[in-house]
């Protein structure tokens, strides 16, 4: 039996096992190393197979997918630098709890440390940033080496699906020949005959400690007058994201604690009978509208609301209990607790009190003021985006960028019943613009339409992922928010600084690129849309056609910061009127 033949038998082994545990699609960058691998995955056709020749896009794409439907998404690159490729996605993937699975092929081990091409040291190549890393090591064709195979795989996805769901790295070393060759020998045709186990992925979870909930509960049972305030959560599964949706919305409603939803909580777009919702907590934050509370129950992710800094100064002596799937407390002043909580028995149900009518006429106050503010400053972020919200179809998806465009959704986005039922993904793991058309793309793959919302700097600097989204079949809607380069920046004090050729140079950075030439050039949809009217006719007709198509919207430089002073300067005049 040659060590072709064996080698073959191990990449099948590695596809037969992803296919057998449930993943269903990996995303296959081209190149000579993985050859193995590639032909293993087309030749077992269980898995879909989108192939993407830039690894970084591939692996945006892999986290989008994984993203949108919770499942756990696989990988292919060949050797040396195509794996450092997927380093951004990677973190990410870490930091948002995203299962992925990156396969790397890498030269056997006689070829390391001695100048060969395309060769790498990609042992931890990948740091901290993956739940765990396997090196399969050189194919070996006894029983024993394939089973480890198999088991590796196995250890592989269920790692990458908790109990806090992330990316692996799986290494395979592989020699040539790299071409596929049949067992001719009684040996090798006995190695292939082998029959494995039915496997069984049972995603760890990670249960809160039992006495640390008590105390919880005894702390929301002894104070009436709390809040909850809710950051991104990740969407995961259909199924997981609603029973954590739905016990939320039960402990604000028999607590009676005002709900404050950001977009990416999930908790945003949907019915909450009964529930003291605030929707636009950044300007009653800042503006200091309702009573301080004197619990405060943080889930999901640090809040990206500028207000939220401001209450936090305020509340500093406020009780904070967090509760995450891992340590989110950058003050170091929260009780946290680590592991799903069952929030359905924690309190009684209480009736309506002062506190809650008082947070109910402040989200009143500033609602009205942000409706105002929006016919003023009609040519503003804010006023595209709302538009665009207002366009979405029931079911769909909306993806939310990064700077300014996170910052502007939470702050005009109708919630409630009577907004559009939608699904929103953010990339708030690590925070970076990075990736943004690639992972929106992946998220297509899911199904349902999708919604991308972004800068004009995360537009450029994406620009190699619109030949992903020449791939997407389902409706993609790509809007860029064009406001002249890097505008949440003019919020930093170095904007008021000397010097504003510097600024302007190394932070505003205006991409000056034409978008929609740029659309052409790569034979994709596009259209300009010069007002809120035409953003939403352009979202609707987008989301209603297979395919991608790219929305240009051209907003004042300065409309977010503007749109943002007026509302806040409507309700402090107010206050103090």
């Amino acid at each position: 039996m040659t060590d072709a033949v064996v080698q073959t038998l191990w990449a099948e082994l590695v596809v037969a096992t992803l296919a057998d545990a449930g993943v269903t699609t990996c995303v296959v960058s081209p190149g000579s190393r993985s050859t193995p691998l590639v032909a293993a995955l087309a030749s077992d056709g269980r898995l879909e197979l989108p192939t993407i020749i830039d690894e970084r896009a591939a692996a945006f794409y892999a986290l989008g997918l994984a993203r949108a439907t919770g499942l756990p998404v696989a990988l292919v690159c060949t050797s040396g630098s195509a794996a450092a490729h997927y380093l951004p996605a990677i973190v990410e993937a870490s930091e948002a709890g995203v299962p992925l699975i990156a396969i790397t092929a890498d030269r056997p081990p006689e070829l390391q440390h001695c100048g060969a091409a395309q060769t790498i040291d990609q042992i931890g190549i990948y740091g901290g940033f993956v739940r765990a890393a396997f090196d399969l090591g050189a194919p070996h064709g006894s029983d024993l080496a394939l089973r480890a195979v198999r088991r590796t795989i196995v250890q592989a996805i269920t790692a990458s699906r908790g109990p806090r769901p992330g990316p692996v790295h799986v290494n395979v070393p592989l020699r040539k020949p790299l071409e596929p060759a049949r067992p001719t020998s009684s040996d090798g045709r006995a190695l292939a005959a082998i029959k494995y186990d039915r496997i069984i992925v049972a995603p760890p979870t990670l249960t809160a400690d039992r006495d640390a909930v008590a105390q919880l509960a005894a702390a929301i049972a002894a104070e009436p007058n709390g809040i909850v305030i809710a950051g991104a959560m990740s969407a995961g599964s259909a199924d997981r994201a609603a029973q954590r949706r739905d016990d939320v919305l039960a402990l604000c409603a028999k607590a009676g604690y005002p709900l404050l939803a950001e977009s990416g909580s999930q908790l945003r777009f949907v019915a909450r009978p009964g529930v003291t919702a605030i929707d636009h907590l950044d300007f009653v934050l800042a503006a200091k509208l309702a009573p301080a509370p004197k619990l405060i129950i943080q889930l999901g992710a640090e809040p990206v609301a500028a207000g939220w800094p401001v209450a936090t100064a305020t509340f500093a002596h406020v009780r904070r209990w967090v509760l995450a799937d891992g340590w989110r407390d950058p003050d170091g002043v929260a009780t946290v607790i680590v592991g799903d909580v069952d929030l359905t028995n924690l309190v009684e149900h209480r009736g309506d009190s002062d506190f809650t009518r008082a947070w109910r006429e402040a989200e009143a106050r500033a609602a009205a003021a942000v409706e105002e503010a929006l016919v003023t400053h009609a040519t503003s972020e804010a006023a595209a985006i709302r538009s665009a919200l207002a366009a979405m179809p029931a079911g769909s998806t909306v993806q939310i960028g990064n700077s300014l465009p996170i910052r502007v959704v939470d702050q005009v986005a109708h919630g409630g019943a009577n907004c559009p039922q939608v699904t929103v993904l953010t990339q708030r793991g690590a925070a970076g613009i990075d990736g943004s058309i690639a992972s929106a793309t992946g998220a297509s793959r899911a199904g349902a339409p999708v919604l991308l919302i972004l800068g004009d700097v995360s537009f450029a600097h994406d620009l190699g992922s619109l030949l992903v989204a020449r791939m997407a079949t389902r409706p993609l809607a790509i809007l860029v928010i064009d406001n002249g380069g890097g505008r949440i920046f003019g919020g930093l004090p170095i904007a008021g600084s000397p010097g504003r050729e510097m600024f302007e140079a190394h932070f505003v950075t205006r991409p000056e690129i034409d978008v929609l030439a740029v659309a052409a050039a790569l034979h994709l949809r596009a259209v300009s849309a010069a007002t809120p009217t035409a953003v939403a006719r352009s979202v609707a007709t987008a989301l209603a056609e297979p395919g991608a198509t790219i929305i240009h919207a051209l907003v004042d430089e300065t409309g977010a910061r503007d749109f943002r002073a007026s509302v806040l300067a409507h309700l402090t005049g107010a206050r103090h009127g």
